[in-house]
């Protein structure tokens, strides 16, 4: 007896929301003639008043319909004692807002013989109220019993067609020839274009051809031939993109996609559904809802066309490619190898300070002391009995001892581990000989600092690796297999850093002591010795340098005996008083990982050329982003803002 009155709860919590989420009703342009208007305008406005004034202001009227309700029914009062007025405060009030926007140009909303310089500021406000009250008359229909609605726009709506931007052949080995329209009448595709928010239906999409080398342009795309091969140019200054046999969207609407799935962390599949309840379903129950695959779509060609358009050049592919093939030939024409491209050349003030020659401090004469930890307490000495010993170091070791991963903060099926490589570029200045190695100090004059973190998953491959700098900006990504070696680890290295002019000086990582054993073991320590120095990240060192000599005497990351002094700064509190701090943020590649464990869901679930593609195009914008907030927080500083909010994202 009760299932009957749980179907009618749940029908009647259904209508309800129906109810909140139709839209409102709309009322239709006002169709009056164009005569009538043109009297207005002749009686009312100078003659030299511009189209573009007179449409603002009829647009302004029609789109503040909850105002003209007030200033109406203020007009004609229907209580007892209410006073009918000529111009209510409401029109006022708008009069004001458009007189603001206009500024010297109000002036064409006057007759000359009205002589609007000469009145006052309160009869101009006046005298244009009036004339804004009787254009609405004239336009809405007005009456105390019915509300205006908001006005529908769709009569007026303009005709789109989709085209090629270019207007003339642009093949370098052709001449500019005029492109002919290509598409016969009956053959031209009708397809529904999204223009940021906004759904159109029925707009042609007309291709173009150049009638000597019968190269096609289309709006996103040139298709040529070499041979008897067909090639794609993915145009990057396109404006609208396709992605589906017949939907078509504007950039506003791929970035917007590209740009949620890096902020939110979000699938195509949570895109869709987003996009689909919050503007496909409340414009028309008949529009076409867009599918994930559209999203995956306006996803790939919208990044395609932003990282190329930093190399410099528009992607050229196999015309005949599926979007699966597209995002392999794409990372490998784009991806530089997991190099970011906005990340080359950083250096921000985060990353970078003056070169410091000696320490202006010595508080502790223990080199194993650290800054942050050691200040007021003995430093731990070693336990010998677990000390680790350079001797026999396997250069091809494969294991990771039990201070890689944090296991109790790992999310399941995911593992996540810090590896820091802090990459400091300064030539150090003397020669220190130890017990295991001999390092060269130079002097370069300024220091620089990277990165390196790991974020580890299963089945597929062993973990990913990424160096990046102390504010976040990542410079370079790749993929481990089987395991994360400090063989792998250093060949890694080499590749982003091949020459000594751009290697770091000090490399900070979680296992840097075993990655130090193992390059002096298969003799690479020889030319990294010439310019870097590695280091273990604060959080291991601790642990490490107890049962590790090696670790202790050479991979301090802040040393307080003043060994490093490019590694310790003195700074200031707020309360005047000095203390030391580390130089740089070690604590990147963790904010990098917290992240990128975000995308984990979704990662696992990518082919392998989508995942490269993917986390690629994640890490790119990333980096633009973390720059673009350098660069406004010295803007900022530069220009004596206080900028009080930090900003950890």
């Amino acid at each position: 007896m009760r299932a009957p009155y749980i179907v009618w709860l749940i029908w009647l919590i259904y209508a309800g929301t129906s109810g909140v989420s139709a839209m409102s009703t709309e009322d239709p342009f006002p169709m009056i003639s164009f005569k009538v208007l043109n009297v207005f305008v002749n009686d009312n406005f100078s003659s030299k008043i511009s189209l573009a004034t007179v449409m603002m202001v009829l647009f302004t009227l029609m789109d503040n319909p909850e105002l003209l309700n007030l200033h109406i029914r203020q007009l004609t009062p229907t209580q007892h004692g209410q006073r009918r007025v000529q111009v209510s405060g409401w029109m006022r009030s708008l009069a004001r807002q458009v007189q603001i926007r206009l500024g010297s140009e109000t002036k064409r909303l006057f007759k000359s013989s009205e002589s609007y310089s000469q009145l006052g500021e309160d009869d101009q406000i006046i005298t244009l109220a009036i004339k804004l009250d009787t254009l609405a008359e004239v336009l809405l229909p007005r009456t105390v019993q019915k509300k205006l609605q908001p006005i529908s726009y769709d009569a007026i709506q303009s005709v789109r067609t989709i085209c090629p931007s270019s207007v003339a052949c642009e093949d370098l080995k052709c001449k500019p020839y005029n492109l002919l329209q290509a598409t016969k009448p009956r053959d031209i595709p009708i397809v529904t274009l999204i223009e940021g928010s906004k759904i159109h239906q029925d707009v042609a999409v007309l291709a173009g051809k150049c009638p000597k080398c019968n190269t096609l342009y289309y709006a996103d795309h040139e298709r040529f031939t070499i041979g008897q091969n067909a090639y794609r140019a993915y145009l990057n200054s396109a404006r609208y993109l396709k992605i589906g046999q017949t939907m078509w969207v504007d950039r506003i609407f791929s970035n917007a996609v590209v740009s949620g799935m890096y902020s939110f962390h979000a699938s195509a599949s949570a895109y869709t559904e987003f996009w689909n309840h919050s503007f496909g379903s409340i414009q028309s129950q008949d529009n076409p809802m867009i599918t994930r695959r559209q999203v995956w779509q306006a996803f790939v060609q919208e990044s395609i066309r932003s990282i190329a358009s930093m190399s410099g050049f528009n992607l050229e592919l196999n015309d005949s490619l599926s979007i699966d093939e597209v995002t392999v030939e794409a990372f490998a024409n784009l991806g530089q190898g997991g190099q970011i491209k906005p990340a080359n050349g950083h250096a921000c003030s985060e990353c970078t300070q003056e070169y410091k020659g000696r320490p202006g401090f010595i508080p502790q004469q223990d080199p194993a002391a650290v800054v942050g930890i050691d200040e007021n307490q003995p430093v731990p000495s070693l336990n010998i009995q677990h000390e680790a010993s350079v001797a026999g170091v396997n250069s091809d070791y494969q294991e990771d001892d039990d201070m890689d991963v944090d296991m109790a903060h790992a999310p399941v099926k995911m593992i996540l581990s810090t590896v820091h490589l802090m990459v400091v570029q300064q030539i150090w200045k003397t020669l220190v000989e130890g017990h295991f190695v001999h390092i060269i100090i130079l002097n370069l004059g300024h220091a620089v600092v990277c990165v390196i973190a790991i974020v580890k998953f299963p089945s597929r491959f062993y973990c990913v690796e990424t160096i990046c700098a102390p504010c976040g900006a990542v410079i370079a990504w790749t993929k481990f297999d089987k395991s994360e070696s400090p063989t792998k680890i250093l060949q890694f290295l080499e590749e982003v850093y091949p020459t000594e002019d751009s290697r770091p000086a000090y490399i900070c990582i979680d296992k840097a002591c075993l990655v130090l054993k193992t390059s002096i073991a298969n003799r690479s320590w020889d030319m990294w010795k010439r310019t870097s120095r590695f280091v273990v990240d604060s959080y291991h060192y601790v642990n490490h340098r107890t049962t590790d000599r090696v670790c202790r005497k050479w991979c301090n990351p802040a040393p307080l005996d003043g060994s490093a002094p490019n590694l310790v700064v003195v700074a200031q509190d707020n309360q005047g008083r000095l203390y030391y701090k580390r130089a740089f943020n070690t604590q990147a590649c963790e904010q990098l990982n917290a992240w990128l464990g975000g995308f984990e869901s979704i990662l696992k679930r990518l082919t392998p050329g989508n995942f490269n593609w993917f986390l690629h195009v994640m890490l790119f914008y990333h980096t633009r982003y973390v720059i673009e907030r350098q660069k406004q927080r010295q803007k900022q500083s530069s220009s004596g803002l206080d900028n009080n909010e930090s900003d950890n994202s």
